[in-house]
């Protein structure tokens, strides 16, 4: 008998859960270690391109809710850590995805960047903790 658990409207089995935040985990750890080491070009050139237009938003924001979740288990794991992680694992799985970065200007003039990814021009991680009207994007990324 296979325990299973409900995921918005789908079933998913125990087992297959602890696969995907297997994935999750590993692909954070993977991204930083990688941010720290090579950069973020070198990282850019290496990132696989989803073929085929597998398109499925419900998997997109679910597998981008484990990697804001399990993100907090990996020192420095910045939004562009888990960005980068989730697009990722998306082209693996064959589902196309925008990566983009912005900048803007605080009240005390520093300057923040923020990434985030979109799936059908829906954002599907790094929305949540900040208004990304405020930045302006530097360049989109597929």
């Amino acid at each position: 008998m296979h325990a299973s658990v409900m995921a918005g409207s789908r079933t998913i089995t125990i087992g297959a859960r602890l696969r995907r935040d297997a994935r999750c985990l590993a692909a954070l750890v993977v991204m930083r270690i990688a941010l720290s080491c090579a950069g973020y070009a070198a990282i850019r050139k290496r990132m696989p391109q989803a073929e085929a237009s597998g398109q499925s938003h419900y998997y997109a924001r679910q597998l981008a809710r484990r990697i804001e979740r399990l993100a907090r288990f990996v020192p420095r794991a910045s939004c562009l850590t888990q960005a980068l992680a989730l697009q990722y694992l998306l082209a693996r799985a064959g589902h196309r995805s925008e990566l983009q970065v912005g900048v803007r200007r605080d009240e005390d003039g520093r300057f923040l960047a923020h990434a985030w990814v979109s799936c059908n021009d829906r954002v599907v991680l790094g929305a949540a903790t900040t208004r990304l009207s405020d930045f302006t994007p530097l360049a989109e990324r597929r």
